[in-house]
């Protein structure tokens, strides 16, 4: 494989740019923010969902159309395919 194209280099670059800015405009600094157990979990839960949406995305040879989209939340659901 081609050493230039390094797709999860780039989508970890796009990421860090992407947070870096949202924390920028809504002026969160660096250091504790007394995340409680609850919304620790919450949060891990939601990078997690969205890792593996993204993941299936990419690995996927599969389109997705707005057949794919949930119209309600606007999101692509993961159909498991068992």
């Amino acid at each position: 494989m081609n050493d230039d194209f390094n797709l999860d280099e780039s989508q970890k670059r796009l990421m860090e740019l992407l947070v870096s800015r949202t924390l920028n405009k809504y002026g969160v600094k660096r250091g504790s923010q007394n995340l409680s157990e609850r919304e620790k979990e919450n949060l891990k839960a939601t990078i997690q969902s969205l890792q593996k949406q993204a993941d299936l995305l990419i690995n996927s040879q599969k389109s997705v159309t707005e057949k794919d989209v949930n119209p309600v939340t606007n999101t692509y659901e993961i159909k498991d395919k068992k």
